[in-house]
Order: C-alpha cells, then structure tokens, then sequence
C-alpha cells in the first residue's frame, strides 16, 4: 500500500525547523505564509481585499527600503576608495582590547559577498585585510 505524505502549513512556513534569519524573511517566505493563509481562511469569513493588498504593499516598501539601503551601502563603500581607515579585524572581538585587533590601510577595492560589503584594506606591509563596512571604526582623509 503506498502511503500519502501529509502536507500542511509547516511544509511552507518552515515552522517544523528552526525559524528564519530575518535575512531570509524575503518576499517568497511572504507568499508562502500567504498561501497558507489563504489557504485556511474560514470560506465564511474569506480575507478583505483591502487587507491583501494593504499586506502586498507593506511588503513592497520594506523590499524598497532594503534595496536603498544596499545602494547606500554600495555608494557608502565607493566614496571609500582610497582613503584610510581603521577597522575590526576579522575574527577578532573589539572589545578584546587587543592590539591587533584593529587594523589600518587604504581602501583598494570593494567585494559583495552574500549580500554584505567588504572591503580590501591594504596594510602598510602592502598585504590586503578584507573588512566589513560595519566594522569601520575611523576614516581618516
């Protein structure tokens, strides 16, 4: 006899796992709850269209504002280029007090790797230090 796997709202809410980064709360998480929602609406009580929509564009604003935000940090990042700057070096903590856990150079180069800006500092020895944007502590011009 062949068995028939149960499908239900955890399938497209990723409920059953662990929860979501809020990176990954993007508009195919959105449509998916939304699907599901649809989905086990009481038919007696079907959702407002105002309320459909008015979600659509809240969805849609915060997706703009996360695009400006990345434009920013790109535009941010170029007005960068070669200037010095200090900043956390990688796999460090600040707050060690440390005194390599600071590093200063010239920015040379800008990378976006998973969503993120890094940035190339080239060090006085001429070897390059990738940083985030984020952990720029000073800009020196």
């Amino acid at each position: 006899m062949n068995t028939i796997d149960p499908t239900g709202a955890n399938t497209y809410t990723n409920m059953g796992g662990k929860p979501m980064a809020k990176s990954e709360l993007n508009m195919d998480a959105f449509l998916r709850l939304l699907t599901v929602q649809l989905a086990n609406q009481n038919p007696l009580e079907p959702m407002n269209d105002r309320d459909f929509f008015a979600q659509m564009a809240q969805l849609g604003q915060v997706e703009g504002m996360d695009g400006l935000q990345s434009s920013l940090d790109t535009l941010n990042s170029a007005a960068m280029i070669g200037k010095t700057v200090t900043a956390v070096r990688p796999m460090t903590d600040a707050n060690s007090g440390g005194v390599n856990s600071l590093v200063t150079g010239t920015v040379t180069r800008i990378t976006m790797r998973d969503g993120k800006q890094i940035l190339g500092l080239q060090e006085a020895n001429g070897g390059i230090v990738e940083v985030q944007i984020g952990g720029i502590r000073e800009i020196k011009g």
